[in-house]
């Protein structure tokens, strides 16, 4: 077969012409329609002349792309930064310029395992991939026609992988058989096969633009549920001085809340409440602290009933403060101040 003879040829090439500028060449056959296939994908290339030997071509009918991957990108699928991780992971090496590139490759392998092994690695993968999500959706709210079918299959894409990465793992075949992959994982929201598959099935626009949004949801519940079991609690030094600077900054924002309730400016209330909001979800992530709901009672009629939401988490959060040791920098009166100053 021309794979066959394309693989050879590469080999030859290589090992003849670009003995100083090859590291390695590698196979990665999950993503062909035969995975049994032991072809050549790419070569790691370790200087110009080597990164020139990237090929694009027919023959026979194929197409190939035989394509360079230095060892710096190949860091970063180790790391879990690239798309197609399993590139790296199931890739396989057919050339090795010296056994210290193939140790080398094989490392990289071993640390691309780890990082999926760590529970706070794979967190942040998955939430990267979820977030991803939300904001191709909010792209297909204003899209129609192809637009539409394009962006419901990469959010498809990005929640399978926020799930994969929940459970340490990750596509061995990329996004096109994400259904059957996930089959073999442990801990899979329930619902999300279907949904999934309603999603790719749906032929309506706003059908599937509503199918997506839920499919979000569950899986934004599912995350958040794993947090709350506590499994990307990882251990860290909490500076409580910091949250006490930070407490003393934003003081007056409390006090701005209270005073646009008193003179019925709803509109300021919301907007400081807002602000307010986004802070203290960032302090509740740092510290630990369960997650402290605030723009969830604002009403425009009754601001006050967000207000006193604002006054209870500002107690909160003085008593996190206190009880870690930070200390708050207030003064009951100007003499106090001159004094203490």
């Amino acid at each position: 077969m021309s794979y066959d003879f394309v693989t050879e040829w590469v080999l030859e090439t290589v090992r003849e012409k670009y003995a100083d500028d090859i590291a390695m060449v590698v196979s990665h056959t999950t993503l062909r329609i035969d995975d049994s296939e032991k072809c050549i994908s790419y070569f790691v290339p370790i200087t110009k002349k080597g990164e020139a030997f990237a090929q694009t071509f027919i023959l026979a009918g194929v197409g190939y792309d035989i394509w360079g991957i230095p060892w710096e990108r190949l860091e970063r699928f180790a790391e879990l930064e690239e798309y197609n991780i399993t590139c790296l992971a199931d890739g396989e090496v057919l050339y090795a310029r010296t056994e210290e590139d193939r140790a080398r490759f094989e490392g990289l392998k071993r640390k691309q395992a780890a990082n999926l092994a760590s529970d706070k690695k794979a967190r942040a993968c998955a939430l990267t991939s979820y977030e991803e999500a939300k904001s191709i959706y909010l792209e297909m709210l204003f899209a129609s026609d192809s637009r539409v079918k394009l962006g419901a299959g990469y959010v498809l894409d990005y929640l399978a992988r926020a799930v994969a990465f929940s459970n340490h793992t990750y596509f061995k075949k990329s996004q096109i058989d994400q259904l059957n992959e996930l089959q073999e994982m442990e801990d899979v929201p329930e619902g999300f096969a279907g949904l999934y598959r309603k999603i790719l099935f749906e032929r309506s626009e706003e059908q599937q633009k509503k199918g997506c949004y839920e499919l979000i949801r569950l899986v934004g519940e599912y995350l958040a549920g794993k947090k709350a079991a506590g499994n990307d609690r990882i251990p860290r030094e909490h500076h409580y001085q910091d949250l006490a600077d930070w407490y003393g900054e934003l003081s007056y924002t409390w006090l701005r809340i209270r005073h646009y309730t008193q003179i019925k400016d709803p509109v300021k209330v919301y907007m400081w409440g807002s602000f307010l909001q986004s802070e203290l979800n960032q302090v509740c992530e740092d510290f630990g602290l369960e997650e402290i709901e605030l723009m969830k009672y604002y009403d425009a009629e009754n601001p006050g009933v967000m207000a006193a939401q604002a006054d209870k988490a500002e107690q909160l959060i003085r008593k996190v403060i206190e009880n870690g040791g930070g200390s708050i920098r207030e003064f009951a009166n100007e003499k106090e101040f001159l004094h203490e100053i």
